[in-house]
């Protein structure tokens, strides 16, 4: 029995060393087990769902002001969440939610302030402890002045996202029809290429927005190689989110919290993804991972430090 796993271990070991990117996944899966990453996503995701519906409930304010004037931006607007939260925008009542505009919006910026800025902080401290960074750098106040910011730039670069995806799927929808190929298939692949172009950008701006302002300190390299890698694991778990929460659902054992359980499911894949994706920037051959939970020793991380200066 001792043999057969030393062997299983050498063969992992074996692919390992042969294949760069399985080593580096793995590494990178050590480190987010070693900083308890299923707990920092489970706080993640419980601040994110009390985030959901003030989120929820200030688009949708907004959206009602714009249905008076574009009555086709609803429809519009619930084709993109329900891209962003698969099976779960159909389930939602858009329609009441949107003519309850101001009152609408007033609960959505209250509640958005207390739990999106406790979201910003839980996400904040879950990629410094990955990092190995401190939890505490800066003054209170100015944290805090730095998360409202921060949250302000996430919601504007979701808006922008958006308003250009159904851009530009519009406009990819009248172009067709001008030159008579709408109804094509040859063309309605393409629309679908152009369409996850832009939402991989989009996946990709997001990334880059969160490693990159709130981490302690950061790298553009690593960050833009793991925002590109995240962007593209989120429209892979699009396909499985899709099936997943319809699966969860459709349960009638969850009755009438289905909807409830499902956004609780897909958020709490889409924060370990996250959080994976953290470890993954810093793993692999970079100095800076070291003990306790990092993959490297510590001499050998002196070791490139001073091959590095020398």
């Amino acid at each position: 029995m001792k043999a057969g796993v030393v062997s299983v271990g050498a063969a992992v070991g074996g692919v390992r060393s042969r294949r760069p990117a399985i080593d580096h996944a793995v590494r990178a899966y050590q480190r987010y087990t070693g900083d308890g990453g299923d707990r920092c996503a489970a706080s993640t995701t419980y601040f994110a769902f009390l985030s959901f519906f003030p989120i929820m409930a200030l688009a949708f304010s907004v959206l009602g002001f714009v249905v008076d004037a574009y009555p086709d931006a609803q429809a519009k607007f619930t084709e993109q969440i329900n891209d962003y939260l698969p099976g779960l925008a159909d389930r939602l009542d858009v329609a009441t939610i949107g003519r309850a505009k101001v009152g609408a919006g007033l609960i959505g910026l209250a509640g958005l302030l207390l739990a999106g800025l406790a979201w910003v902080s839980a996400l904040r401290d879950s990629i410094r402890i990955i990092w190995h960074q401190s939890l505490e750098a800066g003054n209170f106040v100015m944290r805090r002045i730095r998360d409202v910011a921060i949250l302000a730039g996430l919601g504007l670069t979701l808006a922008v996202s958006l308003v250009v995806t159904s851009l530009a799927t519009s406009a990819t929808d009248a172009f067709l029809r001008w030159i008579g190929l709408a109804g094509n298939t040859a063309a309605a692949w393409v629309t679908g290429l152009l369409a996850l172009g832009v939402a991989l950008v989009i996946d990709m701006a997001v990334f880059v927005f969160i490693f990159r302002y709130l981490p302690e300190r950061t790298n553009r390299d690593r960050v833009l190689r793991a925002a590109l890698l995240g962007a593209v694991g989120v429209e892979l778990l699009k396909i499985l989110g899709t099936w997943l929460v319809g699966q969860t659902t459709s349960n009638p054992v969850y009755g009438t919290f289905a909807v409830i359980v499902g956004l609780l499911i897909w958020i709490n894949i889409m924060m370990r993804w996250m959080l994976f994706v953290a470890a993954w920037a810093v793993t692999g051959p970079y100095a800076s991972d070291v003990d306790p939970s990092g993959t490297a020793t510590a001499a050998t991380a002196t070791d490139r430090q001073s091959a590095a200066s020398g």
